[in-house]
C-alpha cells in the first residue's frame, strides 16, 4: 500500500475538496484525482462520492478513515525517530577478547544484566579478536573493553590504560588416572612441588601460565616444567592420554569439557590453595567517555571482589 495514497487520502477526508487539498499538499488538482483512483482501484472499493458539487466520505471510506490515521500517525513517528537516531545513536559499548569458554558467557550476560533495564539487550557488541594484541585493539579505539587474564605488570607499563578485575576462576589438575596424587581428588600446590608440569602453549589460556607459576612461587617452588604446543583444546586434551608423572594445571570451566573416551585415561584433582585461581579482567582506556563503560565500572568499583567466581 502507497503511504502517500493513505496520507493523501486523510488529507482529502478533512477538508472534502480536492482543490484546497491539492493545494495544501503542494501537488495539482488532477494528479490528486488520479491518485485517488488509482488507490480505490487498489482497495476495490469507493471511498468518496458527489452530491452535486459536494464531495463525501462514503460508508467504507469513513469506516477506513480511523485506521488510515494510525497508519500516517505512525508513519509519522518512524520518521521522527528516524531522525533523532540520526542525530543522536543509541550508545553502544563493543567488547573483544572472548572464546568460547563458559566464563566468557557469563561475563557476557552479568554485563548485559547490569544495563539491560536502562539500555535494553542489544546495546553490547562482541567483536572478533583473532589473536590480536589488546593494546593493538584498544590504541586503536576499535572496542570498548578487552575481555583477557591479561598480568597486571604488562597493563601497568601502558600509561593510557586501565583494568578492573570482573571474576575469578578457579584452578584444577589433569593426571593421569594412575598418578598417587589423582586418588584423593583433591591436592594442595605444595604437593605438586615435585611433579613436573606440562606447560601448554599457543592457545588462549597460555596467557594465565604467569598467575600458575606465581601461585607456585608463593608456596616456596618454582614448577618444573615442559612445554608443548596446543593449537586448540581438544589438542590439549589429547595430551591427557598420555600423562605419565606430568599435570596440566588449567581453569575448573575446561572440566567438563574433558572428552568421555580421554576421561579413562585421566583424572579431574580440584586445587585446595585460596591463590589456585585465575583472575579475569576487562581492560579499558583511561579516556574513554562512553557513558555506558562509565555505567558498568561505577557498579564493579562498588563491589568489594570480583563479582563472578567460578569454581569446579
Amino acid at each position: 500500500m502507497n503511504i502517500d495514497f493513505l496520507r493523501e487520502f486523510t488529507e482529502l477526508a478533512k477538508r472534502l475538496n480536492y482543490t484546497e487539498t491539492a493545494r495544501f499538499l503542494n501537488m495539482s488538482q488532477p494528479t490528486l484525482s488520479k491518485h485517488m483512483n488509482q488507490f480505490e482501484r487498489e482497495l476495490k472499493f469507493t471511498l468518496f462520492e458527489r452530491e452535486g458539487n459536494s464531495l463525501r466520505l462514503t460508508n467504507a471510506g469513513a469506516a477506513l478513515l480511523p485506521y488510515a490515521y494510525q497508519v500516517t500517525d505512525a508513519d509519522n513517528d518512524l520518521n521522527e525517530k528516524i531522525l533523532e537516531l540520526r542525530k543522536s545513536p543509541p550508545p553502544r559499548l563493543s567488547i573483544s577478547g572472548l572464546t568460547d569458554e563458559g566464563p566468557s558467557t557469563e561475563v557476557l550476560g552479568y554485563l548485559i544484566s547490569l544495563l539491560k533495564e536502562k539500555h535494553g539487550a542489544n546495546f553490547l557488541e562482541v567483536k572478533s579478536r583473532f589473536n590480536r594484541d589488546l593494546r593493538e585493539m584498544l590504541g586503536s579505539k576499535e572496542v570498548d573493553l578487552v575481555f583477557d587474564p591479561v598480568p597486571k605488570d604488562e597493563i601497568g607499563r601502558e600509561s593510557y590504560l586501565e583494568m578492573t578485575q570482573i571474576a575469578e576462576l578457579r584452578l584444577i589438575a589433569l593426571m593421569d588416572k594412575n598418578n598417587p596424587l589423582a586418588q584423593t581428588g583433591s591436592v594442595s600446590l605444595a604437593e605438586l612441588k615435585k611433579t613436573p608440569f606440562l606447560k601448554y602453549e599457543g592457545i588462549y589460556l597460555s596467557r594465565s601460565w604467569g598467575y600458575i607459576e606465581q601461585a607456585c612461587q608463593d608456596h616456596g617452588f618454582t614448577p618444573r616444567t615442559r612445554s608443548c604446543h596446543c593449537a586448540n583444546m581438544l589438542d590439549l586434551f589429547a595430551k591427557c592420554t598420555n600423562l605419565g608423572p606430568e599435570v596440566i594445571i588449567i581453569g575448573c570451566h575446561c572440566a567438563d569439557r574433558v572428552p568421555s573416551s580421554i576421561r579413562a585415561f585421566c583424572k579431574v584433582v580440584d586445587l585446595t590453595d585460596d591463590n589456585a585461581s585465575i583472575p579475569l579482567y576487562l581492560v579499558y582506556r583511561k579516556d574513554n567517555e562512553n557513558p555506558l563503560l562509565k555505567e558498568i565500572l561505577e557498579v564493579l568499583h562498588s563491589t568489594d571482589g570480583p563479582p563472578l567466581k567460578f569454581t569446579l
